[in-house]
Parts: structure tokens; C-alpha cells; sequence
């Protein structure tokens, strides 16, 4: 091996270093605790530990841009979804059902798509969708994707898997954050005490 084909390789070894070690620290520092915070469900029982999220926005088919704060006076179910996700396209059906089951009662549903094409992906979707009788929307402003559905909903919360569904009381807080499927049961109970709170 010559002297010039070793400090080439020399420089290309380092420079896969410097790219493995900043992919690394990427990871790290932004992506392992978004996961980690976006795998966190719970219930706040105590209104005085729940955060509020009345600032979070988003825009609905119509380009009608909303907050949460704009809600004030209702219970809102917030499910984070894609047109990709199978497991998504699961709880369509379950949210039409809690639509129906509140539809007289101040309780607002909102399909929040976390697509990173945003209404030009929802709205072909929607065209073989016409069971959906709840309100969708994308984040507004659009929020920073990272792996697909890892993404951050700051007020709301953070997600790294979907569906996810957020409770927000009558006053703009978070009641719950529940992950994937099978918690349809325990979303409805929480929707029904927070009305009668």
C-alpha cells in the first residue's frame, strides 16, 4: 500500500467516524428522548397536575385554522393518525362511534393527521372515507417529523407511535394520553367523567 492510498483511507476511516459519531449524538440528544417522552400515556386524576395545552393549533379541510383554547367549554379527543398507519385506519370506526355516542354533548373529536405530505395525502384518503362524521385536521404550524411518526405536538404532547389519542379537559388541559389501540373503553370513561366535571 502506498503512502498516498493510506492517508486516503486514513481521511475516509475519519470522516466515518466524525458522520457515525454526529448521527449518534443526533439520535441521542433529539430522537431517543422524543421516543421516550412519546411513549408516556397516562390519566391526570388531579386537575392541578394537568398541563395546558390550549395553544396548540391546527387546520382543519377547509384551511380554518384553530387552537384548542378556541374549544374552551368542551371535552376534546385529539387522535393522531396517518393514512399509512393499518392500525390507524382501525380506530376510524371506534371514533365514529364516540362521535355518535357524544354527538349532543360538548365533546369535540379531532383526526389529527401526522402525514409529513399534510392535506395533499388526507384528502385523497378521504375520498373513500365517507364514514368519518368527525372534524380533520393537520398541525398547524406544521410540526417537525422525525422517522415517520415520530413527531412533537409541543403543547400538546409528543408522539413516537400512533394512533394516539390526547383528552383535553373543558379548560384547554390534558386529561389523558393514551397509545395505540385497545383503550377505546378507557377514553370514553375518561370523556364521561370530564363532563361532569
Amino acid at each position: 500500500m502506498t503512502k498516498r492510498t493510506l492517508k486516503n483511507a486514513s481521511l475516509i476511516l475519519a470522516l466515518l467516524v466524525v458522520v457515525v459519531l454526529g448521527l449518534t449524538g443526533y439520535y441521542l440528544v433529539r430522537v431517543a428522548p422524543l421516543i421516550r417522552a412519546g411513549k408516556q400515556a397516562g390519566v391526570y386524576a388531579s386537575v392541578s397536575d394537568r398541563p395546558s395545552v390550549a395553544a396548540f393549533g391546527y387546520e382543519t379541510e377547509n384551511g380554518i385554522r384553530r387552537s384548542i383554547a378556541g374549544l374552551n367549554g368542551k371535552v376534546v379527543v385529539m387522535d393522531v393518525w396517518a393514512t399509512w398507519c393499518g392500525t390507524c385506519l382501525y380506530s376510524i370506526p371506534k371514533m365514529v362511534e364516540l362521535r355518535n355516542k357524544y354527538r349532543n354533548k360538548p365533546v369535540e373529536l379531532v383526526g389529527l393527521d401526522v402525514d409529513d405530505g399534510g392535506w395533499t395525502k388526507v384528502k385523497p384518503f378521504l375520498q373513500g372515507h365517507a364514514e368519518i362524521n368527525y372534524t380533520l385536521a393537520v398541525p398547524y404550524p406544521a410540526s417537525s417529523f422525525q422517522l415517520k411518526s415520530i413527531v412533537d405536538l409541543e403543547p400538546l404532547g409528543k408522539v413516537s407511535a400512533i394512533p394516539t389519542v390526547f383528552v383535553v379537559d373543558r379548560q384547554g388541559r390534558l386529561a389523558g394520553k393514551f397509545i395505540e389501540n385497545g383503550h377505546e373503553q378507557e377514553i370514553d370513561d375518561l370523556v364521561a367523567r370530564l363532563l361532569n366535571e
